[in-house]
């Protein structure tokens, strides 16, 4: 069955070939580990030749430096140049700095931003009035953006934050109608949906499945569906996970064909507008 993942991970071959040297904090909480796996263009193509992946968002990392922030935005958009179905997500700085360096990569190509990580990775929000000129000027570019978000429950793990269920809401009211993928599905967020009028605010809000099988058990699959059938995004992470572990998981769920289309194509389709 054919797939659109919108939650991936490549790095360009000089921050692969030098991540001990890399002065990130956030990043070396992640990757300062040789063991933890980082790939390049041409593995994320032959994974996705190897699992139907037919379509793929590419990510790099919310780096604190521009320049790291250029370098790999750089790499992400060259990879689209050469294979137009890698849809490239670009990061930046949270400056007026960074705010140029996202409109330069709009001009060069970049389909939106992200993985963005506006406060999950330290204790509160970015600065509110940063947060407005940022969803201000995606607005204006006519960009998505795919926000790191994590449940604020459960067993800790590397890059989990301590944002709130009340700060992801606030979050979302500062996005005024920019459409949003909220990762790792929304830390939860999508059940409350059921208040109309949370439901009112995420009218331009989609959740991925990245991380999935690491956090949930294999029944949040038709959850999420009966609660967000139109809105739930196929999103693996790669390479923290391939593909199999979460079509494992949907079979585990006994989801319907129907159901895995919607979550494995159809979705991400009327995400991106077809």
């Amino acid at each position: 069955m054919k797939a659109f993942d919108v939650h991936t991970h490549i790095f360009s071959p000089w921050v692969r070939q030098n991540r001990q040297f890399i002065r990130d904090p956030f990043f070396s909480l992640l990757y300062a580990d040789p063991s933890a796996r980082m790939v390049g263009v041409e593995e994320l193509l032959s994974k996705m030749a190897e699992e139907a992946i037919l379509y793929a968002v590419i990510c790099g990392f919310p780096w604190g430096d521009l320049e790291l922030c250029k370098r790999e935005n750089d790499y992400l958009l060259e990879s689209h140049q050469k294979h137009p179905r890698l849809l490239p997500f670009v990061t930046f700085t949270a400056d007026e700095r960074g705010l140029r360096e996202l409109e330069r990569c709009a001009k060069g190509g970049a389909k939106g931003a992200g993985e963005l990580a506006p406060g999950t990775y330290g204790e509160e929000l970015l600065d509110r009035g940063y947060l407005r000129e940022l969803f201000l000027t995606l607005k204006s570019l006519g960009l998505p953006a795919l926000i790191h978000v994590n449940e604020p429950v459960g067993h800790p793990y590397p890059g989990k934050g301590k944002v709130c269920l009340r700060d992801i809401e606030a979050l979302l009211t500062l996005a005024e109608g920019v459409k949003l993928i909220l990762a790792h599905m929304g830390g939860g967020f999508f059940f409350y949906e059921l208040m109309p009028e949370v439901k009112e605010l995420c009218r331009h809000v989609y959740y991925d499945t990245a991380a999935l099988p690491f956090l949930y058990e294999p029944k949040v699959w038709r959850v999420a569906l009966e609660l967000i059938p139109d809105k739930l995004l196929f999103g693996t992470d790669y390479p923290l996970l391939g593909p199999r572990r979460y079509l494992k998981g949907m079979e585990e769920a006994g989801l319907e064909d129907s159901q895995k289309e919607k979550v494995l194509w159809d979705n991400a389709l009327r995400f991106f507008g077809g």
